[in-house]
């Protein structure tokens, strides 16, 4: 009788490299798709809420900026100073201060004001420094 060769005697399941290779990238591929998937819905759900928080803050802006609106209106200005009893008045002539606009000659200015003063006598120039 013959004897058998016991190393072309494979026991258990024998799978091939690349099917095996295929398979856990499959699986890993599909992994990382419902990994994104929840990461996507999570972000989604976290834009939602910012969302909404903007627009509450949005309508408290306006609501206030409405407020602030009204009560500077020339009306209500007129009530609170009849409320508060305050009375005004134009000044007296003597006590009118009127500003000019300066007038130099170059001769007067320092050097490093005299650049300046010749840079801004052009109008359509525009300079950086």
């Amino acid at each position: 009788m013959a004897k058998r060769n016991r190393y072309k005697r494979t026991e258990g399941f024998v799978i091939a490299l690349p099917w095996t290779a295929f398979l856990i990238g499959g699986v890993v591929l599909m992994l990382s798709y419902v990994w994104l998937d929840a990461h996507g819905q999570a972000l989604g759900s976290r834009i939602k809420f910012a969302e909404q928080q903007r627009a509450e803050i949005q309508k408290r802006y306006d609501l206030e900026l409405w407020k602030w609106e009204t009560l500077k209106s020339p009306v209500n200005i007129e009530r609170a100073l009849a409320r508060h009893e305050i009375a005004l008045v134009w000044p007296e002539e003597g006590r009118l201060v009127r500003l000019a606009e300066p007038t130099f000659t170059a001769a007067e200015l320092p050097s490093s004001s005299r650049q300046m003063v010749q840079l801004a006598q052009f109008p359509g120039l525009v300079v950086n420094d």
